[in-house]
């Protein structure tokens, strides 16, 4: 194939990173649970990709150990052949037949359904297993014969591009297995156990464990330092008396700090805590921070302290410039001639995101961005500020914003925002 060919081809890369590929970008994408769906320009064909774990097996020059049993997939089959391994490093094998397809018994086969050509009680396929250590991909292509032809050379090109992990993360469930067995070994005198919801009770807290597992899928090195700091932390604060949870405001008024969650997290998981909805469906709360962790604060509080919330936002924002005059973090700034200026973060900070909401953060922006400008916080950690030229290119930022969201820990939204002297809004596009 031509670079200019592959110029037009999209990169994928799949849940967990266990595997990456290419496609044309005028196939339609759709994804769910798991499983990748492309179609067609046309919808006449469709190939369906998802990846399982297995037991680490040892590596073979034979397809003996890829094996299938139809009937799991599908309801009858006929004019089943094998054919042979793709020439890709990785152990593979193929299939080809037909089949009748059993509705409503998997996701994908529901999603199979709303296609046109497969509404016809037997269906033409080819299926393909490939396998790299304990990871197995099932590719599923279904098609109509009279377009075969128009098609196949196309996914043959599709399949060669797959590249799965030589060094696969752990699915959730060993994940949260593992850190089971991390908070026996290092706190066992302290009761722990896995619970629902992907989640773990340790001495008197509930944790959820979907953050942690985000960024463990980020920087798997650091998994064991991130769970046993935020266990030992746990600890600590059960250990807290009425002194540590219910303090004098001038005690930690120089540390209280603005933060951004999203909403559906706040009403999940912190619906007790003091707040206020905001913009592209993401809430304002307000936190104390300590050395290597933050705690929310009750609407109590603020009786006891006798202020109302606008004072304690005010409070709020006044620590979050002086927070980011003391700890020296830098902003990087580009300025590019064939794209829009931007500013990032130098580095990750759990109030990094938090900066959009001051009005001294934009009246430095607006220097370098002029006086209306986009900015990105798809995770906490995280914050990108960029002019309102080039509207190509930002489509494309915007696209790796939505990108990060879904894989970052702590992701709070997808949506650029529009920052100007009067405010925060939603980016709805230019005209």
């Amino acid at each position: 194939m031509s670079e200019q060919h592959f110029n037009q081809w999209v990169n994928y890369t799949g849940p967990a990173h266990w595997y990456s590929l290419s496609y044309p970008e005028d196939w339609v994408k759709d994804e769910k649970e798991g499983i990748l769906q492309l179609s067609t320009p046309d919808g006449n064909a469709t190939l369906t990709i998802s990846c399982h774990w297995q037991s680490l097996l040892p590596q073979s020059n034979y397809d003996s150990d890829l094996k299938i049993d139809f009937d799991q997939f599908f309801v009858k089959h006929r004019k089943v052949q094998k054919r042979g391994p793709l020439a890709i490093e990785h152990d593979s094998i193929g299939y080809s037949g037909e089949a009748i397809i059993q509705k409503n018994s998997s996701w994908w086969r529901e999603l199979l359904t709303r296609v046109p050509l497969l509404h016809k009680q037997w269906h033409h396929w080819n299926l393909w297993l490939i396998r790299e250590r304990a990871i197995q991909m099932v590719v599923t292509f279904f098609y109509d014969p009279k377009d075969h032809e128009n098609f196949i050379e196309t996914v043959q090109q599709i399949l060669h591009s797959v590249q799965l992990s030589q060094n696969p993360s752990n699915p959730p469930d060993l994940f949260a297995n593992e850190v089971l067995r991390l908070a026996q070994n290092k706190f066992p005198l302290a009761s722990s156990q896995l619970i629902p919801g992907f989640r773990l009770k340790f001495a008197d807290s509930e944790i959820n464990l979907t953050n942690f597992y985000r960024a463990y899928l980020t920087t798997p090195e650091h998994f064991e330092k991130n769970i046993t700091t935020a266990l030992a932390t746990i600890l600590q604060i059960n250990e807290w008396g009425t002194a540590q949870t219910e303090p004098e405001l001038i005690e930690i008024q120089d540390r209280i700090m603005p933060i951004l969650i999203s909403r559906e997290s706040w009403e999940q998981n912190f619906p007790n805590f003091l707040g206020e909805s905001w913009v592209a469906d993401l809430a304002i709360l307000y936190v104390v921070d300590e050395s290597n962790a933050y705690w929310y604060i009750h609407e109590k509080l603020l009786e006891k302290w006798g202020i109302d919330q606008n004072r304690l936002h005010e409070i709020a924002l006044e620590n979050l410039d002086r927070y980011f005059d003391d700890h020296q973090i830098e902003l990087i700034c580009m300025s590019r001639e064939d794209g829009p200026n931007m500013i990032i973060q130098s580095k990750p900070d759990a109030y990094n995101a938090s900066q959009v909401l001051s009005p001294s953060f934009y009246q430095q922006a607006r220097k370098f961005l002029g006086s209306e400008f986009l900015t990105g916080v798809p995770n906490r950690d995280f914050l990108l500020a960029l002019s309102l030229s080039k509207a190509n290119i930002i489509d494309k930022i915007q696209h790796n914003i939505a990108s990060d969201y879904l894989t970052m820990d702590h992701p709070l939204t997808d949506q650029l925002l529009v920052v100007t002297a009067d405010g925060v809004s939603e980016y709805c596009g230019v005209s």
